[in-house]
């Protein structure tokens, strides 16, 4: 085992969770379903081993591969270009991964296992989390994203495309490869089709009699003259004819200007979340603090359960602050009807701790008490949890489903979403 020359502070990035847990607690489970790939060389190898030192707030990152480690700014140009096409292929066999799980999906650790597999193609830094290891390709500073950014901007390959750009065309095409174009292909042989045709018309002129006629007469500069007219003609007549063998393509008709479609509510940054704490003047636990935001008009509530089994919710108005120090500090979009609702345009609620909490095992779970809107106009509303615990913050990302929502008087969540755990020592 050797470490790689890179170490990734735990506060500059936000780690992608999977079932209410950091991936990087996956990493020997990922190892596994990475093995299943039979193609060469073997991904199993392909992303580092994340070591974490929570004391020191930083990701150390290490391969079983031997041989000589080497950054991919110590590369040769033609090392650059090879490793780029090594890593574009590499991520497409982890996304086809993904896919085959996903397909084929027979248990919730399945499709946690995909999802786990496509939340590994994220990196803050991608010049910076790639080495060379003897002749392999090793990735580390995976599953993660720069603090409060949106994980779609940073997928591995496509973002290693936009800060090598030598590279951008090789990891472009990889990506294209299996769509080729229909219409590439029609118009490579329509040029064909055409010389096929003019061969077909210019033998059929070469055995017109009357040309040859022409031709074995010409003696005079006036014959010469009606010779060359004659030749002329026939070019135009084969022109004519060749443009009769291609099949004019009429343009589409102007597709209707159609008014743009909503926006899909999206999950929260961390960043967002604390400049909405800050707007509502919600000052963060001192020792922990839990907070929850969403998009949209819907009555979601954090809930937090303590080591001894009472939670601090907005359900108990006796321990919204309880004996523990925890309190919630702000609730947001509360309505008991099924629309029509005043809500928060940014809505946030906060579980903080300014005092040391009891020891124990704490749960984190989210509740839709209703959809504040009517049942045809329901959607699934994503949301985002971050968990700080002296001062290092742990984002995760999750989802309340319309398939999980019961609609009586109100559409409410069937049970609350489990969301992740922490232990106070």
């Amino acid at each position: 085992m050797q470490t790689l020359p890179v170490v990734t502070q735990r506060k500059l990035i936000d780690v992608k969770g999977i079932n209410g847990q950091p991936v990087f607690t996956y990493y020997q489970q990922l190892v596994s379903l990475l093995q299943r790939d039979a193609g060469q060389p073997p991904l199993g190898m392909f992303f580092a081993e994340p070591v974490v030192n929570p004391l020191k707030g930083e990701i150390a990152w290490s391969t079983k591969l031997s041989g000589e480690v080497r950054s991919f700014e110590a590369l040769s140009p033609a090392e650059k270009m090879s490793a780029a096409e090594a890593l574009s292929t590499n991520c497409q066999r982890v996304r086809t991964l993904a896919q085959h799980l996903s397909n084929n999906a027979s248990s919730s650790a399945s499709v946690h296992g995909a999802q786990a597999l496509l939340a590994m193609l994220s990196t803050p830094d991608a010049l910076n989390s790639i080495f060379l290891v003897g002749d392999q390709l090793v990735v580390a500073q995976w599953g993660c994203v720069p603090y409060g950014e949106k994980s779609n901007d940073f997928d591995l390959d496509t973002r290693f495309a936009k800060d090598y750009r030598p590279a951008e065309k090789v990891i472009t095409a990889n990506q294209r490869q299996a769509q080729p174009s229909e219409s590439l292909a029609q118009s490579a042989v329509l040029p064909w089709l055409i010389l096929i045709a003019l061969l077909l018309l210019l033998a059929a002129g070469l055995t017109n009699r009357q040309w040859l006629g022409v031709v074995v007469s010409a003696s005079s500069a006036q014959e010469e003259s009606a010779l060359r007219a004659r030749i002329d003609q026939l070019w135009n007549q084969i022109g004519a004819k060749s443009q009769s063998c291609v099949t004019p393509v009429t343009p589409p008709p102007a597709a209707p200007v159609a008014p743009p479609a909503p926006t899909e509510p999206s999950a929260v940054s961390s960043a967002e979340i604390d400049r909405r704490l800050q707007a509502n003047d919600v000052a963060q636990g001192k020792y922990i603090n839990v907070a929850l935001a969403w998009q949209g008009e819907a009555d979601l509530d954090l809930l937090v359960t303590q080591p001894d089994g009472v939670t601090i919710s907005m359900y108990n108005d006796h321990v919204r602050k309880s004996p523990s120090g925890g309190s919630l500090d702000i609730d947001a979009n509360a309505c008991k009807q099924m629309s029509g609702c005043p809500v928060r345009p940014e809505p946030i609620e906060n579980v903080s701790w300014n005092q040391k909490p009891p020891s124990g095992r704490y749960q984190v779970r989210v509740n839709m008490f209703s959809a504040n809107t009517p049942i045809a106009q329901r959607k699934d509303v994503p949301f985002t949890v971050v968990v700080t615990i002296d001062g290092k913050k742990n984002s995760y990302e999750g989802v309340v489903k319309v398939s999980d929502m019961v609609c009586t008087d109100r559409c409410h969540s069937k049970a609350p979403v489990n969301v992740t755990f922490f232990v106070v020592p």
